[in-house]
């Protein structure tokens, strides 16, 4: 079963993309925020990451970037989900730690195509 780690700050967008992912059977993991999702991360959780840009506290990036130093990145994929055509300047170095882009607003078959491409590549 395909793990997946949701992290945006809107709860619509949880609920909905939980709702998807489930009904696609993936294991859904929904994280509110950027500590959230670290939480979630040191207790092992290994799989896909859709993970917000735009977050209060910590944006994505700084999350990333806080996964990274704590060396929680292994067995995880990152995809970014967001708003913006392109990856701003907080991007820079990021780009070995992030899989794919999925902009905002996205439909329900690109959200589960992004997610079975990442879970792909991950060991099973």
């Amino acid at each position: 079963m395909k793990k997946v780690l949701v992290v945006d700050d809107e709860e619509p967008v949880l609920k909905a993309v939980a709702l998807a992912l489930r009904h696609h059977g993936c294991d859904v993991v929904l994280a509110p925020n950027g500590n959230r999702c670290l939480e979630e991360m040191r207790k092992g959780f290994a799989g896909v990451v859709l993970m917000d840009i735009m977050m209060p506290g910590l944006s994505g990036w700084q999350t990333i970037r806080a996964l990274a130093r704590e060396n929680l990145l292994q067995n995880v994929l990152v995809c970014m989900l967001t708003a913006r055509a392109t990856p701003g300047p907080e991007s820079e170095g990021m780009e070995e730690f992030v899989f794919d882009y999925l902009p905002k607003p996205f439909d329900f078959p690109t959200l589960i195509h992004c997610v079975d491409n990442a879970a792909g590549f991950l060991p099973s």
